[in-house]
Formats: C-alpha cells, sequence, structure tokens
C-alpha cells in the first residue's frame, strides 16, 4: 500500500512594527511587534520586524485568517500567542489502496489482505468473460441492443456479478468494443474462474492465457462466434457485419471468430454467411 498524497500547509503569523509602549516587553523579547489597531503595521497591514532577532516571529494564536497578501488578520478580543505555532490547514486526505474506500484507479477496495477474492490486493478486480450457450443465433439478432440483451438475460438468469451489465463483444459499422467497454486493470476470467487475460491490454494483445470457451452456465463448449471485431477490439472494416446484425440471409456476410483459439482467431476468424449461427461473446461492465 502506499500514499497517493500528503500535502501541509504551514501557516505562519507575520508581525508588524508600530510604537505602542505597553508591548516594549514583547518587542525585546522576540524582536517583532503587534499592534492590533489599523493602519500601518495594524491589522492587515503586518510586516516582520528588521530588528536583531530576525530568526524569531510572533505567532498569532486562536482563529486566524490568511489574506491574500499574505498577512494575518485577528478578530476581536484575540491576543498574540506563544512563539513558534503553526497551523496545519487544508489538509488533504491520505488515500492508498486497502483503505476501504474506492479511490482514483482503483477498482475495488476491500480494506482487507485476502487476495483470492473478488478485490485483489492491488485493488483491481476481477471481469467475468462468458461465450453465450445454445441455442446459437444466426446473423440477425436486433443489432448491438440485442447482443447486449442477450449477454445480459444470460448474466442475470444465473445470479453473475454485475449481471445487468454485460456487454457483448461485437461490431458494427460505427460501434466496436474498444470505444464503448470498460478497458479493465484487473484481469478478465471465466466463470470457473479461469484467467482469459491479466487486462485490457493482455486482451486486445493478439493472445488469449485461455479460450473463451465457458458458458454462462460453467460448461465448456466449442462454438463459432460472432464477432466483427479485430484484435484491438476495434471493427473489421469494409464487412457487412450482416446489417449490423439486423439480417440473417446467405447473401450477406458477417465475420466470426474461433472459440476454442488463443491467438487472433478468438475474435478475427473468417467472413461466413449470416444464415450460419454463431454464438456471442460477453464481458462484464463496471
Amino acid at each position: 500500500m502506499h500514499l497517493r498524497y500528503f500535502t501541509v500547509v504551514t501557516l505562519a503569523a507575520f508581525s508588524g512594527s508600530c510604537a505602542v509602549e505597553s508591548i516594549d516587553a514583547i518587542i525585546a523579547e522576540h524582536g517583532v511587534t503587534y499592534c492590533p489597531t489599523t493602519g500601518s503595521g495594524g491589522v492587515g497591514d503586518t510586516s516582520t520586524s528588521t530588528g536583531a532577532s530576525t530568526g524569531t516571529s510572533g505567532d498569532v494564536a486562536g482563529d486566524t485568517s490568511s489574506s491574500g497578501d499574505g498577512s494575518v488578520s485577528m478578530g476581536e478580543g484575540e491576543t498574540l500567542g506563544s512563539t513558534d505555532v503553526t497551523a496545519a490547514s487544508g489538509d488533504l486526505p491520505t488515500y492508498f489502496c486497502g483503505d476501504s474506500v474506492v479511490n482514483e484507479d482503483e477498482e475495488c477496495d476491500d480494506g482487507n489482505a485476502q487476495d483470492g477474492d473478488a478485490c485483489r490486493n492491488d485493488c483491481t478486480r476481477r471481469w467475468i468473460v462468458f461465450i453465450t450457450s445454445e441455442p446459437s443465433k444466426q446473423g440477425k439478432f436486433n443489432g448491438i441492443i440485442g447482443a447486449d440483451y442477450e449477454c445480459r438475460h444470460r448474466a442475470t438468469n444465473m445470479f453473475l456479478p454485475n449481471g445487468e451489465r454485460y456487454m457483448a463483444w461485437v461490431s458494427t459499422s460505427v460501434v466496436q468494443p474498444a470505444d464503448r467497454m470498460y478497458h479493465a486493470r484487473g484481469p478478465y476470467v471465466l466463470v470457473n474462474g479461469q484467467q482469459v487475460a491479466a487486462n485490457w491490454d493482455a486482451l486486445t494483445s493478439g493472445t488469449l492465457e485461455h479460450p473463451i470457451n465457458v458458458t454462462e452456465k460453467s460448461e465448456t463448449v466449442n462454438s463459432t462466434v460472432w464477432t466483427g471485431t479485430d484484435i484491438t477490439g476495434m471493427r473489421i472494416p469494409n464487412t457487412q457485419h450482416c446489417s449490423d446484425w439486423t439480417y440473417n440471409d446467405s447473401d450477406q456476410t458477417g465475420w466470426a471468430a474461433d472459440g476454442t483459439a488463443t491467438d487472433a482467431f478468438w475474435t478475427r476468424g473468417a467472413e461466413v454467411m449470416c444464415g450460419a449461427s454463431a454464438a456471442i461473446y460477453c464481458f462484464e461492465q463496471p
């Protein structure tokens, strides 16, 4: 664990010069003066004495306020306090992984040292990925909206975490996963716990640690998958995408992939007829 940032502001009071005999003792002791009157050397216009004792200034105790020019003002009835008094003001909170509060670049923070639970010790979490189970869909599944619904419906039925917030790894002529999906800092894992990729960068590197071949029911299958998507999460250009996945006749084509592959074929396989049947990849989102 580490501190994100820690700022301490030290507020020192300045003293001014004025001819007030009643505080000669303070002048003699500290080499500074404070004159509780208006005008030069008074409230709102203080300065450091140029006497011999330049290393010490009489700080103001109590409730002080600082003006934009660095001077310090005192309220009615306030008196000069002891020397070497500093006030820490405007302290910023200290955030760190393990404080039980999710901050900035953290994906989670459960405050414990258990690395095998939902939140890892580096405050990243595991993101579930699955391939839809049978029956497979032809090229017409009502576009991105229909594909996302398919993922959310299946995840919710199986009580997967964030079941209502899954998205399909599918591109159209204008939409692509790289733009609309969360780029996870933590690992992507299958329903059975097998790790697919360490994070988004690893997922889009062209090589997976394990094929995405486990369904929402934790069953292993060998399926073709509709994607229309390259290894980088960008849509494959110059293809019909089965009329953006609203068409299932055999006179149009869409890109499908091999659900058993760990190389580029996991998402960019071959262009096939829209009348073919294939599954969909589903990714958990925040």
